[in-house]
């Protein structure tokens, strides 16, 4: 990979309108609770990304052995990294009951026989809901981020577990030049933030159960016959700040300042690469 400097960074705004909710299954998630991130972390969205600007449809998964699809795979998108997508104005589903597609269902034993796929419960299902989700992906350079515009919009695709979105169609791309700098604090997160980071407290109250911080998938791949993921501890809300003094990407975005940090972009930029 060639050298470059970390001076600045541009960041792709991609928009998409969600036809279904948002099922984004937590990395801890059981066989029996399904909640979902209130968020689709990078992992999943360059996938989406990847299944959106790529010429065929992937498919993945340890009992086929291929390794999960990414944005980088595609020779114009080697640079561009995206740092997940984030819906506007969501809020948690209520708690339902769905089923597991073709399994035979025993109310009466508590045992599941996961080799004849016997005894599954109903899972407990807690969704996103949202009608706006925003890709945000970041380069150095505006290049690859304007092909990849030009690529995915007006597309439709699928998304997380059994969703579908479209990409709006726009006809210039929504790019920001963030540079680098140390938050004063007023600066709102387009994406992921290390808990370390937080400097300001949800606008919306968490609802009993939901938590603030996550566990997130930064990168996935495929060992041994087994999906592994690289995990950052991190949170993201819409509004959220950063705390003063730590280092990010800052810009502005019509008349409010925005960041990336640069932990995250690191982090994500290193994992991939």
């Amino acid at each position: 990979m060639a050298a470059v400097t970390d001076e600045s960074i541009f960041v792709l705004l991609l928009r998409a309108a969600l036809f279904t909710p948002l099922m984004a299954r937590n990395a801890l998630k059981s066989n029996v609770t399904w909640s979902s991130y209130p968020f689709l972390p990078p992992t999943s969205a360059s996938g989406c990304l990847a299944e959106l600007a790529g010429d065929g449809r992937w498919h993945e998964g340890n009992t086929i052995g291929l390794d999960a699809r990414r944005l980088q795979d595609i020779p114009e998108y080697r640079e561009a990294f995206a740092l997940g997508a984030y819906p506007s104005r969501s809020q948690l589903s209520r708690r339902h009951f769905r089923a597991h597609l073709g399994s035979i269902f025993n109310y009466e034993g508590t045992i599941w026989s996961a080799g004849r796929n016997e005894g599954k419960k109903l899972a407990v299902v807690e969704e996103t809901l949202a009608d706006t989700i925003t890709f945000v992906v970041v380069a150095h350079a505006r290049k690859p981020l304007e092909v990849l515009h030009d690529a995915a919009r007006g597309r439709l695709g699928p998304v997380a577990k059994k969703g579908s979105l479209e990409v709006l169609y726009s006809a210039r791309p929504e790019i920001v030049e963030l540079r680098s700098a140390v938050a004063s604090g007023n600066e709102e997160t387009l994406a992921l933030m290390p808990v370390t980071e937080l400097g300001s407290l949800p606008e919306r109250p968490l609802r009993p159960g939901e938590t603030l911080v996550h566990h997130v998938p930064v990168r996935s791949r495929l060992r041994d016959g087994r999906i592994e993921w690289d995990i950052m501890p991190s949170t993201w809300q819409e509004h959220l700040k950063f705390l003063a003094g730590v280092p990010i990407f800052a810009g502005i975005t019509g008349d409010h300042g925005v960041g990336v940090s640069r932990a995250v972009w690191r982090r994500v930029r290193q994992v991939w690469s």
